[in-house]
């Protein structure tokens, strides 16, 4: 084997790690709550082969608490650019089976990444939302990585459509950047949205909430008007992104959302 082969081969094999995300086991936890992985989610989102990933390989730089043993290469977030009906569309997917979807210095600059091609080139920016918040271990510089990551939410209000998908319980940081963007798809009994959870709400509070009651789906389509659809099932979750449509580029920009509840089955499936 040639030493240019041995280089491919060990391409190939570094890029099937990488797809596997926090292993086969949190895979497989995922799947069992009803929820499909970060990859799976773009899968059933863009037009089949048009996905072209970007930082597939890139790594945090925390050597804190232990995390200098914990690597995972992407670091918790799918990011790149695809077509969805043929549209140019920038993306990013947070994979919860990394360190929970936590966010990350490396990964804030993985989704600005995203967010600055897409106004770059007047294309819709799409962000699949599964995380609990900061990555407490990174402390200050996971919170310096959501300011940019809004930062670029109000920067780009006005000039591409920012659409986000609620696809798990997000807290803090988490759902800060979603409220700002121009529309927010929940999925039903396993997306949630709130500044802090039940338990800490019991504690300053002493209330006992369900995770449904303070943030679930029906609450903020229904109540708050933090998010403006819901979805059943991942596919159907998908098929609400059916047309992103920009009327010009760099100055007037508007979304299209095409709800597709009545049809699920235009939205394609999980293999």
């Amino acid at each position: 084997m040639s030493e240019q082969q041995k280089k491919i081969k060990q391409l190939v094999e570094l890029r099937a790690k990488a797809r596997l995300g926090g292993g086969e086991v949190a895979i497989d936890k995922q799947h069992a709550k009803g929820k499909a992985t970060a990859r799976e989610r773009i899968a059933l989102l863009v037009d089949e082969g048009s996905f072209e990933e970007l930082d597939m390989f890139k790594l945090h730089r925390c050597h804190d608490f232990g995390m200098d043993k914990k690597h995972f290469y992407g670091d918790g977030v799918v990011c790149g650019s695809a077509t969805i009906n043929g549209r140019l569309v920038y993306l990013y997917a947070q994979d919860f089976t990394v360190n929970g979807g936590s966010l990350s210095k490396t990964m804030a600059e993985k989704i600005c990444k995203v967010q600055d091609l897409a106004v770059k080139m007047g294309a819709p920016c799409i962000g699949l939302n599964d995380s609990g918040g900061a990555r407490i271990q990174e402390g200050i510089n996971a919170l310096a990585g959501f300011a940019d990551i809004f930062q670029r939410n109000i920067e780009a209000s006005g000039v591409v459509p920012q659409i986000s998908g609620i696809c798990g319980p997000c807290a803090g940081g988490a759902v800060y950047s979603p409220a700002l963007t121009d529309f927010i798809v929940m999925l039903e009994g396993v997306s949630y949205m709130f500044l802090t959870g039940p338990k800490v709400v019991k504690t300053v509070t002493g209330e006992d909430v369900s995770q449904e009651d303070l943030g679930g789906a029906s609450v903020h389509t229904k109540k708050s008007g933090v998010a403006h659809f819901s979805a059943k099932t991942e596919e159907e979750f998908a098929g609400s992104f059916v047309a992103c449509s920009l009327t010009s580029p760099k100055t007037t920009a508007s979304a299209l959302l095409v709800w597709n509840a009545s049809t699920p089955s235009t939205a394609r499936k999980i293999s």
